[in-house]
């Protein structure tokens, strides 16, 4: 069925491209025609799409290059043709019930009449998948059919419009775009506006389009605004077979051994210096020497922390704890917003994040009925929240040097619990906090140290700011106990 309808669609566009010229109205007719086969079989187009991707990259993996090329053109041509058709996913921003700020007008799905800064539009409690999105509409602009006196109040070239989430949250910069709308050749011809990528980590929100500046001596209409779902374009596949195992392997080896080499040669001049202590330090020397010689003869392939260099500088001092320095995240996805792979010193690390719990992303996850009743949501919204906590953590840790506190690791251990930290942000787990994409979680009658305690009281209140601000942050906005209130 999938294959008949493509068909049909790439038959019709052969036969109109081949057509001589032919009356106005006959063209239209054929257009619509044509519009309407492209609407009705779009659905079943994009799922063929998908699956043909999916059979050209196994196509690919399995070293059958001209088969593989075959699925792409056929995906290639298929996408072409839709090139300049909406995505069925688009989430429309109807103007009925929202709110008009300044002088702008709605009138069925156009926006008009800015003629003053700030005139626009707000959309209240907007519900929508978190994920990444752009911003898409058709703008006309033109001069005002009155002409105004004043040097101050003439045509503009452009028009620029400020488009963003609503919210007091530390990332609201992130969610903020600007846009320019150029000048049209009349009233009826309308020009196809994109904005910046944007990734919404929470649901439901406030959204608001509104103008830079007043535009009176422009007629100005904006129209069919929708947010398009971005999704992540398919790697081409490579032109000559790569064994991905054996060359991730090879890379391995090799900084295995350029690490021992630069470890040794740290190790030997340390020993030197050791040896040349003064008398009155021999005996501890002596200890250093015995400890090098022992880690020298260590060949368990256990993850290694650096040695605790001064932990009260990023912790308030934590007795106890593992220092892990110069971490970064490891490719590929998150198991969860708190929990991931970190690359230390040419090994991967699973950690799992203290003293915080992130929603799960898998519906048959045990923890997932508890996670919702800690924040009174439903289960359906506790997996949209781990799913925009595992995005949201990815997003904000990559690239990024990590350093880890870490208990230290129960022998037979696969991962470690640790408190993260980052440059010029501090812990990360009061960031997840704020956002109210994690809620607290701490063992019943914990006794810490000091510097454990003034961070487990940082992390209440934020906690319990994320609850009450207005609107709450994330998970928080979506909580029973919220909503009955309204």
């Amino acid at each position: 069925m999938r294959l008949l309808l493509s068909s049909f669609v790439l038959i019709l566009l052969a036969v109109f491209k081949g057509m001589a010229q032919e009356p106005a109205d006959l063209s239209e007719a054929r257009q619509a025609l044509l519009n309407k086969a492209l609407t009705d079989s779009q659905k079943v187009t994009e799922q063929y799409v998908l699956a043909l991707a999916a059979r050209e990259a196994a196509l690919a993996a399995a070293g059958d290059y001209e088969q593989a090329r075959q699925f792409q053109q056929r995906r290639q041509q298929l996408e072409s043709v839709y090139a300049g058709v909406p995505s069925t996913s688009a989430v429309m921003l109807t103007l009925a019930g929202t709110r008009l700020m300044g002088s702008a007008q709605a009138s069925g799905d156009s926006l008009g009449n800015f003629r003053s800064s700030g005139s626009g539009v707000e959309w209240s409690l907007f519900r929508l998948t978190p994920g990444k999105y752009r911003l898409e509409f058709e703008a006309s602009m033109t001069d005002a059919p009155v002409a105004f006196a004043s040097a101050k109040l003439q045509p503009q070239e452009k028009a620029v419009f400020e488009f963003g989430e609503v919210t007091g949250l530390v990332t609201a910069a992130n969610n903020r775009v600007s846009v320019e709308i150029p000048r049209s050749a009349d009233e009826t011809t309308f020009v196809k506006v994109q904005c910046a990528e944007m990734t919404f980590t929470r649901s439901p929100l406030t959204l608001r389009l509104v103008a830079s500046a007043g535009y009176p001596a422009n007629f100005l209409r904006l129209r069919g605004l929708k947010l398009v779902p971005v999704t992540e374009t398919t790697a081409a596949a490579p032109t000559e077979p790569i064994d991905v195992k054996t060359a991730l392997e090879a890379i391995r080896t090799t900084l295995t051994s350029e690490l021992a080499e630069a470890q040794k040669a740290v190790v030997e001049a340390y020993r030197t210096e050791l040896q040349r202590v003064d008398a009155k330090s021999q005996n501890e020397a002596k200890t250093e020497l015995k400890r090098l010689d022992r880690l020298a003869d260590k060949k368990d392939d256990k993850p290694r922390f650096s040695p605790p260099r001064s932990m009260a500088d990023a912790s308030g001092g934590l007795d106890g704890y593992d220092e892990v320095i110069e971490a970064t995240l490891a490719e590929g996805p998150l198991e969860a917003g708190d929990r991931f792979k970190v690359l230390h010193e040419g090994r991967e690390l699973k950690v799992r994040l203290l003293w915080v719990v992130c929603p799960p992303v898998k519906s048959d996850d045990k923890t997932l009925n508890t996670l919702a009743a800690r924040f009174r949501i439903d289960v359906e919204d506790a997996l949209a929240v781990g799913r925009a906590a595992q995005e949201f953590t990815a997003g904000y840790l990559r690239g990024k040097t990590l350093r880890l506190m870490a208990k230290p690791m129960p022998e037979g251990a696969s991962e470690i619990e640790a408190l993260v930290f980052l440059p010029d942000v501090g812990l990360f787990q009061n960031v997840l906090i704020d956002q109210g994409l994690a809620a607290l979680y701490v063992p019943i009658n914990k006794k810490g140290s000091m510097g454990e305690n003034a961070l487990l009281k940082s992390l209440f209140d934020r906690e319990q700011a994320a609850k009450t601000r207005v609107p709450p942050s994330g998970a928080w906005a979506l909580s029973h106990d919220n909503n009955s209130k309204k």
